[in-house]
């Protein structure tokens, strides 16, 4: 799954580079505002479609132009695989192999990538929309038919509140109703599924990082699971109690869209109990728990991306985060302004500065 070599045109501040990276440890160095962010988020666009930073594509495109193109090649056990992203103001194009892509779901059979940056450590202290969207995400590429049932939620969602609103018929409302309920319990139902082959290997990546054994616990909460694990009965009676109050606001008031996932660490909130040091360690464990369903399921190792890491962890908490990913046969690409700090490690060495790339060392 290893990407090889990487050409990228007209992306943020690059012009033109052609990139070959390393199979281990990849180090980008450069001052800041230099463009070193741009090359890891080229490399997430090509495996995620969407940029970590923004939702407008259009900033992605440099200045003046009117087309930006990410292409690499990935390795997958003998075979290597050409990928292409073309990038339009108002339209993006993916191939795999010179065939057009409809669904991303065949890029990310063979091309996991993962990110950290300074933003992530706030995953767990922000809005439960920030975390419904992210775990959406990441249950999507574990498990490829999700996407297609969160697409579907989403759209009967809209209908049903479209239809609370008007005051629609009984009837339509009656028939509406139905189709949410069969959605909304099959969405809750592969969240609880993804979130039970998370818990043991987050617990454990989080031992391994940090070498704390405090009890962490996390699930997914909101009204349908006030009393207990919810099922499709419970649904359905809750869905009577606040009938009247749903048409009278006009909207869903109980559902997925309104679940957020919490985790606890010694019974008590990430946000009450846990250190800022610490959120950041969840955090990077939580991605290393997704890394180990990525290779258990495809037996390929992920790409993971590691913005000014040194910002975020101390140098032992560095090398030890390095050390697991060697672990687990990470591709790693991570940028710093000082290369002395990596020095050690065998690793391919590059300089960036206003968008250029040049091979340093490794």
């Amino acid at each position: 799954m290893p990407l090889r070599r990487v050409l990228l045109k007209n992306f943020r501040n690059i012009e033109a580079q052609d990139w070959e990276l390393k199979l281990g440890l990849n180090v980008l160095e450069g001052e800041n505002a230099q463009g070193k962010t741009n090359f890891l988020e080229a490399l997430y666009y090509l495996a995620n479609g969407k940029s970590f930073r923004i939702p407008d594509t259009s900033s992605l495109i440099r200045f003046g132009e009117g087309q930006a193109e990410l292409s690499a090649e990935v390795l997958q056990s003998d075979l290597t695989k050409q990928l292409l992203v073309k990038l339009r103001p108002e339209l993006r194009e993916f191939y795999l192999q010179g065939k057009p892509l409809s669904r991303l779901a065949p890029v990310q059979e063979c091309l996991r990538v993962l990110v950290f940056t300074p933003d992530s450590s706030a995953l767990f202290r922000g809005a439960a929309g920030i975390r419904r969207r992210y775990f959406d995400h990441a249950i999507a590429v574990h498990r490829p038919a999700y996407g297609p049932l969160l697409s579907r939620y989403q759209r009967i969602l809209r209908q049903r509140n479209q239809l609370l609103e008007s005051g629609g018929p009984a009837e339509l409302e009656a028939g509406f109703e139905l189709q949410w309920q069969e959605s909304a319990w099959a969405l809750m139902q592969e969240r609880a599924a993804y979130l039970q082959e998370l818990r043991d290997p987050w617990r454990r990546n989080w031992r391994a990082l940090c070498g704390e054994d405090w009890p962490l616990e996390m699930a997914w909460e909101g009204p349908l699971y006030h009393n207990g694990p919810p099922s499709l009965e419970n649904l359905r009676a809750a869905l009577e109690k606040v009938r009247a109050e749903e048409r009278r606001r006009g909207r869903s008031l109980l559902g997925p869209h309104r679940d957020d996932l919490t985790a606890k660490l010694s019974g008590h909130p990430l946000r009450e109990a846990a250190s800022q040091g610490q959120q950041r360690m969840l955090v990077i464990a939580l991605k290393l728990a997704e890394a180990e369903l990525f290779q258990a399921r495809s037996g390929m190792g992920p790409v993971f991306l590691l913005d000014d890491l040194g910002s975020e962890l101390d140098a032992r908490h560095q090398r030890r985060l390095l050390e697991i990913l060697g672990e687990i046969q990470a591709q790693t690409v991570l940028t710093t302004t000082q290369r002395k700090a990596y020095a050690a490690l065998s690793a391919r060495t590059f300089q960036v500065k206003e968008g250029r790339l040049d091979h340093f060392e490794g």
